[in-house]
């Protein structure tokens, strides 16, 4: 394995790539920036530094709304090492003094100026780059690049819209690619160019920080951008007919919908798993290890239908469904069923939901049901959470609609002798409306058809999991969390993929007050985290309102009541306390080991957050540290204090359990 022996408890550090500066970067954090930062990495006594995925966003500055699952963000290109880079000196620097002014991430226009100089590097060499060997044999190398050239070349041609709306080109074929990589050679070449110079400077830090004795950790994300070049090129292994997301949960009562289309599983391993083989292959350039986003998705996903904007009328997939057979044979009949599925209504029943705004509306919005002049139903094209929200209407009135809408106990399958139910099934009005002894019967059928998923889950993750674990040499990381089927756990050990712990989710939920578990309960094979990048830091959660304080600190055996400031010596015997886990890797947060320094914690806590999940701009993705990866070094009480916990965790004996 590249990791190498592991003889002993390891420890790190995750900090975004983009959160980096130093005196050469612009604007943004850079490859480059890596090397001296692990260099304060290697002297505080870290094993691993993990970071967020660096795949080319465009103009997204969400690392996980990629637009390809190979190519490497060109913003992270250090632009004054790039040979010609002394024809635009002076744009450079103009550029780097105002970018440093800002003194935060402006992502679009920082993406924006790096590809503009960079294009012009290109063109004053363009005659000498076209005869490059080297950048042909790069090329050769790596056949997803001209689909990706391609794709990029086009993009920006029809004013970077989505390949949806180009004109045409929107379905092509390997020879159309080939004939248009001709057409457009210098502009796709420019492409490739980015891509060549990115994967020469992350290589030659990979190096850097190998000598080092250093490990990096990747993340790659289960899914992919619609918009991308590889739904554009390889369009076989997606489903553009549902959505991923997440289920409701109790931070998010209708769900979440991340509009990234799923995978057509079966088509993607009669072609023996190729993409996702090559996919990895990519990824091995440059880690020891890797985290897979969302694990929970290779065992099921919560998939929306694309008419759809939120995650609340979602299934799982794959998922052992009900069958009209088995409602039938419970003495269901048809009607009662498509009832359900999709209720109708009196007038009355739809002044419960609609209030005044009734006698308006029904005209607008339902339809007779055929057969029964006295039920109405939402006409077909009011039947879409699209159609509702985009209605010129209140919001008010829009969210009367929806929970009409979303008044059922079957969402729409697609096929009429499936059956899948709604996530709040149980509380739904048209429920209610059904005998209490159909009632009781379908609440036992659907909770016996809960039960029945964790053999089908198992056998999938087994599958796809094996496939990725066994691919490469990497060390393989699990992000699991969310609603974890029973199943998650044995199917992670049997394959040693490392699950996650975040601490302040790794409580017994089904037990009174929701204890935390004990440090010591902590799985062997996992990777614990005081916080990660959807969540706040350890500054933030001390003042969160619905975070009980003393729960934690007598978790933390600590004494007395938790104090009401967390001040650095508060979050040194925190860290303690998180250095004690059973777990073979502590990989903290950039932030969290700062909160050691009252000089770098001075900000806000909020300030320190890198992304509010279901939320789009404001701060997300903008967290930049409080000081250049240069000065670090200069910290050196901190250092200190990182490498006692380190110290001691390293030197707790592996044997003990």
């Amino acid at each position: 394995m590249r990791y190498g022996d592991i003889s002993y408890f390891q420890s790190g550090v995750a900090v975004p790539l983009f959160s980096l500066y130093s005196k050469q970067s612009i604007g943004i954090g850079e490859f480059l920036d890596l090397i001296p930062f692990a260099r304060w990495a290697k002297f505080c006594d870290f094993n691993i530094i993990q970071l967020l995925p660096v795949n080319d966003t465009g103009a997204e500055s969400s690392p996980y709304s990629a637009r390809s699952a190979f190519a490497l963000n060109p913003v992270f290109i250090n632009v004054q090492t790039v040979e010609g880079s002394a024809d635009v000196e002076d744009e450079i620097r103009t550029a780097k003094h105002e970018f440093d002014k800002l003194g935060k991430i402006d992502y679009y226009h920082i993406s924006s100026w790096k590809r503009f100089v960079l294009r012009k590097i290109f063109d004053n060499r363009y005659s000498e780059l076209k005869k490059d060997k080297l950048l042909q044999r790069w090329i050769d190398d790596n056949p997803w690049s001209k689909p990706y050239c391609v794709y990029c070349t086009l993009k920006a041609m029809n004013g970077e819209a989505s390949w949806k709306d180009w004109p045409e080109f929107r379905d092509p074929s390997a020879k159309d690619i080939e004939k248009l990589w001709e057409k457009f050679e210098k502009d796709n070449l420019f492409q490739a160019w980015m891509q060549f110079e990115a994967e020469k400077q992350f290589s030659a830090v990979i190096e850097e920080i190998s000598k080092m004795g250093l490990r990096l950790k990747g993340d790659i994300p289960i899914l992919i951008n619609e918009d991308s070049a590889d739904v554009w090129a390889d369009r076989r292994y997606f489903s553009l007919d549902d959505r991923a997301g997440a289920p409701p949960d109790m931070f998010s009562y209708s769900g979440q919908n991340w509009g990234f289309p799923t995978y057509r599983w079966d088509v993607i391993e009669k072609d023996d798993f190729a993409w996702w083989r090559s996919r990895l292959a990519q990824a091995s350039k440059f880690y020891h290890a890797y985290r897979i986003d969302h694990v929970l998705g290779f065992f099921r996903i919560w998939s929306i239908p694309q008419q759809e904007v939120t995650g609340i009328l979602g299934y799982f997939n794959p998922c052992v469904p009900l069958t009209w057979e088995k409602l039938s044979s419970a003495g269901f009949i048809r009607e009662t069923l498509e009832y359900l599925r999709r209720p109708n209504y009196g007038y009355d029943q739809l002044r419960e939901f609609l209030g005044n705004d009734t006698d308006r509306l029904v005209p607008v919005c339902f339809t007779q049901l055929e057969g029964h002049p006295d039920r109405l139903i939402l006409k077909l094209e009011c039947s879409s959470e699209k159609a509702i929200l985009g209605m010129n209407e209140p919001q008010e009135v829009k969210d009367k609609l929806l929970k009409v809408y979303w008044n059922r106990v079957f969402v729409p399958s697609g096929d009429e002798n499936t059956f899948n139910p709604y996530w709040y099934w149980y509380n739904a009005p048209v429920l209610f409306t059904l005998p209490d002894y159909e009632q009781e019967k379908l609440r036992n059928l659907i909770k016996e058809n809960e039960n029945s998923q964790n053999d089908l889950w198992d056998a999938n993750a087994t599958k796809l999991l094996t496939v990725l674990s066994q691919e490469t040499d990497m060390l393989v990381c699990a992000e699991d969390l969310g609603a974890v089927p029973p199943c998650v756990p044995s199917v992670l050990h049997k394959l040693n993929i490392l699950s996650l712990r975040i601490e302040r989710w790794a409580r017994n939920w089904n037990a009174p007050y929701s204890p935390y578990y004990e440090m010591g309960e902590y799985p062997r094979m996992s990777v614990c985290a005081t916080s990660c990048h959807d969540s706040s830091t350890l500054r933030g959660l001390w003042y969160e309102k619905d975070f009980d304080r003393d729960l934690y600190w007598s978790h933390a055996h600590l004494p007395g009541k938790a104090p009401e400031e967390i001040t650095p010596s508060v979050v040194r015997q925190i860290l303690t306390h998180v250095y004690s886990a059973n777990s073979l890797f502590c990989i903290l947060p950039l932030q969290d080991y700062l909160a050691l320094s009252a000089s770098l914690s001075k900000g806000s806590p909020e300030s320190e957050r890198v992304n509010v999940p279901g939320t789009v701009g404001g701060t997300n993705w903008c967290y930049r540290m409080p000081c250049s990866v240069d000065e670090l070094m200069d910290y050196t009480s901190l250092s200190s204090d990182i490498r006692m916990l380190v110290d001691v965790r390293k030197r707790r004996p592996m044997w003990k359990i």
